[in-house]
């Protein structure tokens, strides 16, 4: 059986040396192709083939051809979206020249963190627009972001397109303060009615004669309620509904017996008359809806139903209110969506929601 003699790896080809030990500046190295990009290898076989950079490729009518590069659309945009639209939310801020570093440190929090875990962010689109948050986590995939709403510490999911980020300086001015929702909402979508706006048209126009009048009736009131004759105007639409937490504001019912008591409706007679009943478990047969008054709850996240307007009879949670405005902001349990409302509009709610209706 023949069998090919091998060079020994580290001796001399001559044969000396063949039972010492192989010594380094013999032995070959492995080249690292993993490092070599894959452009310098379709680069090296155009210059074999006879290309130099500059010069025209052909041989009747050579010339230099740009190659077309297409630009790839953002990820999670779908064929049927205007690109145009999401290039419009990108930032369009000046750049800045770099500072010296005790500048920069001294306005690190006023400069935008970006899309980053921690990073504070305002909504600029939908059912959540106007809204400041801090960006909980980071979807790649989906190009989406998880981010907890300054209003209500609720977890929202949002197309990364929806976001802008603001300084902390901007977050802990403007977070909590509605007036400024509104104002955001309203600039950051180039002229569009805000949902704040159109939420103020719902109201009826018996309420809009008494904007001025402010609410005696506070969550959290300490003083003497206001009398009867202080209320808002006859309402066009009847808001009595079962499990609703109500106050009775008649001070001539049985001598102001249950004047100032909190109490729910166990039963709706007419769409005027009502039986109620209160937390010592006396019922009350026969109250009209002019004796009683929505009472809006005292602890955010409370549920509450909306008892005038285009939303009557719907079921959410109470996020915040304006006790200057005497106005409540809601989120709708099915919509989920975001709206304001006068105190007359809501309602603290015991019953069941309305999916548990269905």
């Amino acid at each position: 059986m023949l069998a090919i003699p091998m060079i020994q790896k580290g001796c001399l080809p001559n044969g000396e040396g063949a039972d010492s030990e192989p010594r380094a500046e013999t032995v070959p190295e492995e080249a690292d192709y993993e490092a070599v990009p894959v452009e310098a290898y379709g680069l090296a076989m155009l210059r074999g083939m006879g290309w130099k950079p500059g010069e025209g490729i052909g041989r009747t009518f050579n010339q230099v051809v740009k190659p077309r590069v297409n630009s790839l659309r953002p990820k999670g945009l779908g064929l049927g979206a205007n690109l145009t639209e999401v290039q419009a939310l990108a930032p369009t801020g000046p750049h800045h020249l770099p500072k010296p570093d005790e500048e920069q440190e001294k306005d690190k929090e006023d400069q935008p963190q970006g899309l980053v875990p921690g990073g504070a962010v305002v909504v600029l689109s939908g059912p959540h627009r106007g809204l400041y948050g801090k960006v909980e986590g980071l979807d790649p995939d989906n190009v989406r972001a998880m981010v907890r709403l300054a209003v209500g510490s609720r977890m929202v999911t949002v197309s990364e397109y929806y976001l802008q980020p603001i300084s902390q300086q901007e977050f802990d001015k403007n977070s909590l303060d509605l007036s400024q929702m509104r104002k955001t909402s309203s600039v950051q979508q180039n002229g569009t009615a805000s949902s704040w706006k159109a939420l103020r048209d719902q109201d009826l126009p018996s309420q809009q004669e008494d904007s001025q009048r402010k609410r005696k009736h506070l969550p959290d009131r300490q003083g003497e309620p206001a009398a009867k004759n202080e209320k808002a105007g006859p309402r066009s639409q009847h808001w009595l509904h079962r499990d609703l937490r109500v106050r009775f504001v008649d001070k001539l019912h049985k001598g102001g017996q249950y004047y100032n008591t909190k109490m729910t409706i166990e039963d709706v007679l007419s769409p005027d008359t009502c039986v109620c009943r209160t937390d010592q478990g006396q019922v009350l047969e026969g109250l009209r809806e002019d004796m009683l008054e929505t009472l809006v709850p005292k602890v955010q996240g409370n549920r509450v139903m909306v008892v005038l307007g285009p939303q009557a009879g719907k079921v959410g949670r109470l996020l915040d209110w304006d006790r200057v405005r005497s106005r409540a902001v809601v989120q709708l349990q099915r919509e989920n969506q975001l709206v304001e409302l006068h105190y007359d509009a809501v309602c603290q709610y015991l019953g069941p929601s309305d999916s548990d209706e269905d």
